[in-house]
């Protein structure tokens, strides 16, 4: 995440956050198609190339050695550059490592889009310039990098800004957003689902954790492999400016940022046939870096000592006589980091899975989401039992499905499967053994998102948050009343439409249709293309601007999670289970579907960590595959077909989309459109 063309720092939230945010809070703790129904995916039995990742304890993890190492390697590079940096290490799942700010480097930052510089859009002074820490930016580049990455696919945050942006590739006209458009809000600091760092000094504890400006798309974020796994990321910032780069297929001066990155990386480098450049989407292979080791300033060294930093609300700091800390093994059996095999800490919970699923835990022993009883709505409430199955159904077509993202290409997908009831409250969650971090948030943001725009007082919410909005209005209702407009639809999210997240991110980029730039028209829950940046993206960040600007200043993430305004303005209620129901924030792309029971919408279900086709593809046969009637209910489904979006034609220019799925998708069965 970072400003906006209204962004953070120009949002108007922030005039009134400086009058409630008197004191910094440093101390620790403070893809198109569509279509029908088909059939059932039949029964596979899949044997993939590539299953994942050995058994856990066969996985390393960044000692402090290893971290010395690569901090010191960045400092040599930065000191040979002259460009004193602020660099952070975090390992797999968002513990900060290391944390240090060299004599020079900037302290703080300005968040900064590089759009319509003259508008007076882009860099209003609601708060002085430069107030958001450098080590927030550092902080939110290394998770960055270890969050899109797995042991299948290398991303830094180079590859991020490629495939956020409102044409893919950027800078092309007439083509729509990047695959993964919107993703830069999420990981959200106020996420009821990412977890706060460990307020005990060289103790890291289980994650996932937050990160403090969401994902970033600036230059200087790479992945950190041993022994050629995943392990952590590197962020680094020499700036006073945090943005993205709008024209990365012109060619830009070697980045400084960056090149430190991957001098620090040294040694610790991902193996050279899964960097993003190896990896095509839509036929056009992303970006990974521009650099390369012959840009150095120096030979590599990681000689030396430097003085750690600690941060308020991210970083307790090193234990005593340490410069950093140790990573925790990502998916031991311990489940210490957050993040542990199926039935390691008890009993299986997803049997019948092709391969061994993983689950989410507290770091001490215990399994956070286990499938649970829903609440809302009352008397037909997905039950835990349904929950339990419905993980099992798309954790198969998973499994069974050919990744996209993935090297070698012959692999599965691989995912997180988020299920929450009417409300949003998250019924399970659990995940295959090598998905990307950053999907485990992303999936809840889905299917809570679905659930949510499906609802007939969805409307009546979002009118009724008086958080300021970056609108011409200044006001929620207008993304209601603009929908209405658009959408041909009086009634638009009052009326009980199945709105899945292929839907939902139609209708919320700043062109419309999708990337076309000369209709004139734009996303009823975007902003226009002239107010707009991948830092101000419309209802999707105003939701939760109070909350980011909170987090930028240390605080801890409320109960209630996202979304409530923070004191700022009205927000979205708290709903059944003490939440507001987009309490990790909201999602614009897809992979999320709304669930019935019968014509009753009573949850929703969020897959994130492959191509948006295969996420789309995985939860509508996820459900649609799930059989499990439960005694005295009607099974759960899919939508009815003359209740979802697509009976829409906004504008009269094309049907909106409910489902997205590839062509050919399964490893071992020739079924080329089964959506």
């Amino acid at each position: 995440m970072t400003p906006l063309r209204r962004g953070i720092l120009s949002h108007p939230a922030f005039r009134a956050t400086m009058a409630v945010l008197s004191v910094w809070c440093m101390a620790p703790g403070g893809c198109g198609g569509g279509g029908g129904q088909s059939g059932p995916l039949q029964p596979q039995a899949v044997v993939p190339a590539t299953p994942g990742p050995g058994p856990a304890n066969t996985s390393p993890n960044l000692t402090t050695f290893d971290v010395d190492t690569i901090v010191l390697q960045a400092i040599n590079e930065a000191n040979a550059r002259g460009k004193p940096a602020t660099i952070a290490v975090v390992d797999r799942v968002g513990n900060v490592l290391a944390l240090t700010q060299m004599a020079g480097a900037p302290a703080g930052i300005t968040i900064v889009s590089g759009r319509n510089p003259n508008t007076g859009l882009e860099n209003r002074t609601l708060v002085p310039p430069n107030a958001v820490p450098s080590t927030e930016a550092a902080i939110s580049k290394a998770i960055t990098g270890a969050y899109l990455s797995s042991n299948g696919n290398a991303f830094s945050t180079r590859t991020a800004n490629y495939i956020v942006q409102e044409h893919f590739p950027p800078g092309v006209q007439h083509q729509g957003g990047g695959p993964l458009f919107g993703v830069q809000f999420s990981q959200l600091s106020c996420s009821d689902f990412n977890t706060v760092f460990s307020p005990t000094p060289g103790v890291p504890n289980g994650g996932p954790h937050r990160s403090p400006l969401g994902f970033s798309a600036d230059s200087g974020g790479l992945p950190v492999y041993k022994n050629g796994v995943l392990v952590g990321g590197i962020g680094v910032m020499t700036k006073n400016t945090y943005g993205d780069n709008l024209t990365p297929l012109v060619g830009v001066p070697i980045d400084d940022d960056e090149v430190i990155a991957l001098a620090g990386e040294t040694g610790y480098t991902p193996p050279p046939s899964i960097t993003a450049d190896n990896i095509a989407v839509g036929g056009l292979t992303l970006q990974y870096v521009d650099a390369t080791p012959a840009n150095f300033a120096a030979p590599v060294s990681g000689t030396g000592t430097y003085t750690p930093v600690a941060l308020g609300g991210y970083f307790a700091g090193p234990a005593a006589g340490q410069a950093s800390a140790p990573g925790l093994i990502y998916g031991s059996a311990d489940g210490a980091s957050g993040i542990a095999p199926d039935g390691a800490l008890g009993p299986v919970l997803y049997p019948g899975t092709l391969f061994t699923a993983y689950v989410f835990t507290d770091g001490a022993g215990r399994i956070r989401f286990p499938p649970t009883n829903g609440i809302s709505p009352p008397g037909q409430a997905i039950t835990a039992a349904e929950a339990q199955a419905l993980e099992i159904s798309a954790l198969n077509v998973a499994f069974s499905a050919r990744a996209a993202i993935r090297i070698p290409t012959n692999s599965f997908a691989q995912v997180t499967v988020s299920v929450v009831d009417l409300d949003g409250n998250i019924l399970a969650m659990a995940r295959t053994p090598d998905a990307p971090i950053f999907g485990a948030d992303v999936s809840l943001q889905k299917a809570r998102s679905a659930v949510f725009f499906s609802r007939t007082d969805a409307a009546a919410k979002v009118t009724a948050i008086t958080i300021p909005a970056s609108t011409t209005s200044g006001t929620f209702a207008q993304y209601i009343t603009d929908s209405q407009t658009l959408t041909g639809d009086p009634t638009v999210f009052a009326d009980g439409l199945a709105w899945s997240e292929v839907g939902i991110g139609d209708i919320a980029r700043p062109f419309y249709p999708d990337g076309i730039e000369n209709t004139g028209l734009y996303g009823s829950l975007s902003l226009p293309i002239n107010r707009w940046s991948i830092f101000s993206t419309g209802i999707q960040l105003d939701l939760v601007a109070p909350d980011i600007l909170q987090g930028v200043f240390g605080a801890l993430p409320p109960a209630t999670g996202c979304g409530t305004g923070r004191g700022l303005g009205t927000g979205l209620p708290v709903q059944s289970g003490g939440k507001t129901q987009l309490a990790n924030g909201m999602q614009i792309f897809s992979g999320g579907f709304p669930i019935y029971r019968g014509n009753t919408l009573v949850g929703g279900i969020g897959i994130s960590g492959d191509g948006i086709q295969q996420d789309s593809m995985i939860s509508f046969l996820g459900l649609q595959n799930f059989s499990e009637p439960t005694p005295g209910m009607t099974a759960l489904n899919n939508a009815p077909a003359p209740i979802r979006d697509d009976n829409l034609n906004p504008q009269g220019m094309g049907h909106l989309r409910y489902v997205n799925c590839p062509a050919n998708p399964f490893l071992n069965q020739n079924v080329q459109n089964p959506c």
